[in-house]
């Protein structure tokens, strides 16, 4: 909320000010000459009635005087006014603060001329509540995420052992089926290590919010790279990568971050994309952003997915199949590295093509 309350407050207060001095005014002094005037002296022999002909002719004498010092002592009236008026909104300000605070639906009401700070406190209070619950949320999904995994590191693991223990028992096993249990004790220990590697990713994961490394980036060389690191991937479903980048183009970003981001959008687009298909990535500028783009053909996410795909622990996979996706926060991690960037990370999927965005804004390092 950078809104300047105070001087709006003292706006109005210097408004409640001004009325009530000039209204104040204007009544005594219709009062003192009107009615003089229009009753032949009322006033001068009501004081002389009340208080004698010395009093009352004193202030003939000193009319200028007398009207001067009834204007001060409305002034003073006015200040102790105008003062009471502003404890009295300012306490109720802080008695509906506590509000505030408040784990429920109940609105905080203010004065009709601090409707803005109203509402901004109401909404102050919503997101409060909503971040609170998405905290809780998470922090749920996570403990769920490392059950789930310490549970799927023990089929493979108890593989590994068994395997291992029988390769290791029986001497005079034959060779094809000791390459046979070799095979099968590699591809476990692999997907054991993939677990792995996942519980590392939840560790991991506030260490998105560390300070960035800012450098010029080669965009096309650093795509270049991570095409020759997949190709062993990319290989198993017969998919390939084409990278459509102008090769002066440069970015300004954390490298190994924004590789992380590319990196987790192109497993999504492994993951998910059809066999025999081709993943393109293309990049064009304007004034403010580099615009990158992963396109990958395969199944259509529905759009309430397409809504909470960056969320942490999400996986489209609801399953939770164990060949494929993983703990369900690659997409959240590289929403956070984009967005520490200043940048914007969004996606769209329709007709079976889905494609990732990402805006990189020309931001040089400091």
């Amino acid at each position: 909320m950078g809104k300047d309350y105070t001087r709006r407050f003292q706006t109005e207060i210097l408004k409640k000010h001004f009325m009530i001095a000039l209204i104040s005014i204007v009544i005594m002094l219709l009062f003192y000459f009107f009615v003089d005037n229009f009753y032949n002296g009322a006033v001068i022999n009501f004081i002389q009635d009340v208080f004698g002909w010395d009093f009352a002719s004193f202030i003939l004498r000193n009319q200028t005087a007398f009207v001067f010092i009834t204007i001060l002592v409305v002034l003073l009236l006015n200040s102790l006014i105008v003062e009471v008026y502003s404890i009295q909104k300012i306490s109720h300000v802080f008695s509906q603060m506590k509000i505030l605070f408040q784990k429920d639906d109940q609105r905080i009401v203010l004065d009709e001329s601090l409707q803005e700070l109203e509402d901004d406190f109401n909404e102050l209070k919503r997101e409060s509540i909503e971040n609170e619950k998405k905290a809780i949320k998470e922090a749920q999904h996570k403990v769920d995420m490392i059950a789930y995994l310490a549970h799927d590191i023990k089929t493979p693991l108890a593989s590994v052992i068994g395997y291992l223990c029988l390769l290791e028992e029986t001497e005079d096993l034959p060779e094809e089926l000791r390459h046979k249990y070799t095979h099968m004790t590699l591809e476990k220990a692999y997907r054991l290590e993939k677990l792995i590697n996942e519980f590392f990713d939840i560790a991991k994961l506030n260490q998105s919010y560390s300070p960035l490394h800012k450098e010029e980036v080669s965009l096309s060389y650093l795509l270049e790279q991570m095409k020759e690191e997949f190709y062993p991937i990319m290989s198993q479903k017969q998919q390939e990568i084409v990278i459509q980048v102008p090769e002066d183009m440069i970015i300004y970003a954390d490298s190994q971050k924004i590789a992380r981001v590319f990196n987790n959008i192109l497993k999504k687009a492994f993951y998910y994309g059809d066999e025999k298909t081709t993943i393109t990535i293309e990049a064009t500028e304007d004034n403010v952003y580099t615009h990158i783009l992963f396109r990958n053909i395969g199944q259509t996410i529905p759009k309430d997915k397409l809504n909470v795909i960056f969320e942490q622990f999400y996986r489209l996979d609801t399953a939770r199949s164990s060949s494929t996706g993983g703990s369900g926060l690659g997409l959240s991690i590289a929403k956070l590295i984009v967005e520490q960037h200043q940048g914007i990370i969004k996606a769209k999927s329709y007709d079976h093509v889905t494609t990732f965005e990402v805006f990189i804004p020309h931001t040089k390092a400091l």
